[in-house]
């Protein structure tokens, strides 16, 4: 692969391989507004700043950045990575009806896709890049067809890995309910909450919950919050009380029985439990 080749469809596709020494040169491009940017790593070691997150790159994975979203590059120069860029106009056109719900790419920005997705997106995106040289409308044809393949097969990954393409497809103020426990678990765990930020009542939450994800709404909360806690406990080296606080309990003794009505252990059983081994 070249160190750098950047290739032009009119004004609505730029499909670019680079690697990591080169990636400086590409800034400007990669952050032209109302594009939708589509990157394939085949090697990777670095980070990739996504809005205000920072994602490590990784080979085989799949990284999307939505309009208007900020984005940052950090990688040695080893990384190799393949980028198609599509005008969010010709991505609706391209798409239709079957496009990645930008809250689902907002919240899953980054996929580590299997051994055989990888090499179709690898194979489409060679495709793309011999088939761009020739700017014919039959060519332009091909060259959208490939594009929604790979959109289609980076859909397919997020529902296996992901599972938020499911929650969403089943019913969309769910994964919107999914997004904002992981966005405020610490400040609070109730269901009036959560309910009044997606313009609901509590108890046609708690319905949805029970139909579609065969929960209630108080669950689906606690089941997202009890592996986060299970977390800070082992890998924090806080006090457990701080912990507490830190996610709005009211004291020790709420924490600890909420902790162990899931878990089966207090808290500090837990951490003895898992450092013990």
């Amino acid at each position: 692969m070249k160190h750098l080749s950047v290739k032009y469809v009119g004004s609505d596709i730029i499909y670019i391989e680079c690697n990591g020494k080169n990636v400086y040169r590409i800034d400007d491009i990669i952050k032209k507004e109302n594009f939708i940017s589509i990157f394939l790593f085949e090697k990777g070691n670095g980070t990739h700043t996504i809005g205000s997150e920072n994602y490590l790159i990784k080979e085989k994975q799949v990284h999307m950045v939505l309009p208007g979203q900020k984005q940052e590059f950090s990688c040695n120069e080893s990384a190799v990575l393949n980028l198609i860029m599509v005008s969010k106009c010709k991505y609706i056109e391209i798409m239709g009806g079957v496009q990645i719900p930008s809250i689902v790419c907002q919240e899953y920005p980054v996929v580590d896709v299997s051994q055989e997705i990888f090499d179709i997106l690898a194979k489409e995106y060679r495709d793309v890049a011999s088939e761009i040289m020739e700017e014919s409308c039959v060519m332009m044809h091909i060259i959208y067809s490939k594009i929604k393949i790979i959109l289609q097969n980076i859909s397919r990954e997020i529902r296996r890995t992901c599972g938020g393409l499911r929650i969403y497809e089943q019913h969309p103020l769910l994964f919107t309910f999914i997004v904002l426990i992981k966005k405020h678990f610490k400040e609070d765990r109730s269901v009036s909450f959560y309910a009044s930020h997606l313009g609901l009542t509590a108890n046609y939450l708690n319905v949805l919950c029970k139909k579609h994800l065969k929960n209630t709404a108080s669950r689906v909360i606690d089941m997202e919050v009890i592996p986060l806690l299970k977390r800070d406990i082992i890998t924090s080296e806080d006090l457990l009380i701080n912990i507490a606080y830190d996610y709005s309990f009211q004291n020790y003794v709420h924490f600890s029985r909420y902790f162990k009505k899931y878990v089966g252990l207090s808290p500090m059983a837990y951490r003895r439990k898992k450092l013990l081994g």
